[in-house]
């Protein structure tokens, strides 16, 4: 795998890009168009509200990067890998591009996202930050969310079936309005499933 040093956009001529390692590639605020990424790595990279659109990321990990704000429009993340991220306020909704989003967040910033309506199926949240996230009509069913942060989240007709919140905290999910089926919860976080009903605790 080749080294790639930073570019300017206007370096970045060739469409597709393959097998390469992006080292503290820096597109804030920029747009990027049409372009094809596989098997790549983009390390201490910045996507700071760049908007990317039309691009394919097919099986690229990224690393301590920042993407908050970014604009997928009509992107596609196939199989793809993010690791001590920052990726705040994105609308995941214009990712998907027609095909279902595949992602897996390690140790990410979520903070202030849009899942609303996506397939999530059997993927991975593992020790992110997931703040005021809404997941609204989401399928999550056999996702993995352990040790992650819901905090504000909003889980409205979500599919909860067999998904994992083992050691997930401050997580608020109304039994009545979302489906869950053999979910995992650990004590005593799992008392939040209580707080949609009329009931008094002591």
């Amino acid at each position: 795998m080749k080294n790639l040093p930073l570019f300017e956009q206007d370096e970045l001529e060739d469409s597709v890009f393959d097998d390469l390692i992006f080292n503290n590639l820096n597109y804030s605020k920029k747009d990027l168009h049409d372009k094809s990424f596989y098997n790549c790595t983009f390390k201490k990279c910045t996507f700071l509200e760049t908007i990317l659109s039309e691009c394919t990321f097919e099986k690229c990990i990224f690393t301590e990067c920042d993407l908050s704000l970014a604009k997928f429009n009509h992107a596609a993340f196939i199989d793809g890998r993010f690791e001590s991220s920052k990726m705040i306020g994105i609308n995941w909704i214009h990712a998907s591009s027609g095909l279902p989003l595949s992602v897996d967040f390690f140790k990410c910033i979520l903070n202030y996202s849009v899942f609303m309506g996506l397939s999530l199926c059997k993927q991975n949240m593992i020790e992110c930050t997931a703040k005021e996230v809404d997941f609204t009509d989401a399928n999550l069913t056999g996702t993995k969310c352990n040790f992650t942060d819901f905090s504000g989240s909003r889980f409205l007709n979500t599919n909860l079936t067999q998904t994992d919140f083992s050691d997930a905290i401050n997580y608020v999910i109304d039994p009545n309005h979302n489906k869950l089926k053999k979910t995992i919860f650990s004590i005593p976080e799992a008392m939040g499933l209580l707080r949609g009903f009329d009931i008094i605790l002591k």
